[in-house]
């Protein structure tokens, strides 16, 4: 099995028979290097942010272009943390991660899950916890798998298994979770993060007024 599957593809469900450590290890190894990029990234743009703010006039002008910029942003670290996995592993080891139609869900799961946990980031910086949000935001996934690996039917339900290609149904048909309706959740919960960050970036504004 590649080094790209290891770490990308998630937890197979024929490896939740027993506690999966070491699995579950190699699936928050690179999210937790992205939360680590992400948080990196934010802290550069904190330096600069009242400036920012006032040049844009409103904060929620603000917040609308810095939502989107970092979610830009994260996609683009997120392609490129497969991108270098997937070149590791064609040029350390000489073989291909996956088919292609493998690796398109790993890479459209992947980084569909990476914006969404870049949006309860953005949100959860709004409170100024920044240097724990990365921890935080692990924990959740690591503490939302394992509660889908002790209540096997609500596996599916679970955040930290969303962005698994091998618990989607197009790995296993039977009862992996649908790929669709997991995309339009967390999209939906992209849009959350966003329209409920500007709300309370409004109320300070008024406050501050």
């Amino acid at each position: 099995m590649s080094l790209f599957f290891q770490l990308f593809a998630g937890v197979p469900m024929d490896e939740m028979d027993t506690f999966p450590l070491v699995p579950l290890g190699r699936w928050l190894f690179p999210i937790g290097i992205y939360l680590l990029v992400i948080g990196f990234r934010l802290g550069m743009d904190k330096q600069n942010r009242r400036f920012v703010i006032v040049r844009c006039g409103r904060i929620q002008k603000w917040w609308r272009h810095y939502f989107l910029r970092n979610l830009l942003n994260g996609v683009i670290a997120a392609v490129s943390l497969l991108t270098l996995f997937q070149v590791i592993d064609l040029f350390a080891f000489q073989m291909f991660a996956v088919n292609r139609k493998e690796l398109s869900a790993i890479f459209v799961l992947w980084t569909v899950h990476a914006m969404t946990l870049t949006s309860l980031f953005l949100f959860l910086d709004i409170f100024n916890m920044k240097k724990m949000i990365p921890a935080g935001l692990l924990l959740f996934e690591g503490l939302t798998f394992l509660s889908g690996f002790h209540f096997r039917n609500s596996a599916r339900f679970m955040f930290g298994v969303w962005g698994m290609y091998v618990q989607s149904n197009l790995y296993e048909d039977t009862y992996g979770f649908s790929m669709i309706s997991v995309m339009v959740v967390q999209g939906a919960i992209i849009m959350v993060c966003y329209w409920l960050g500007g709300y309370l970036l409004k109320g300070r504004e008024m406050e501050g007024v």
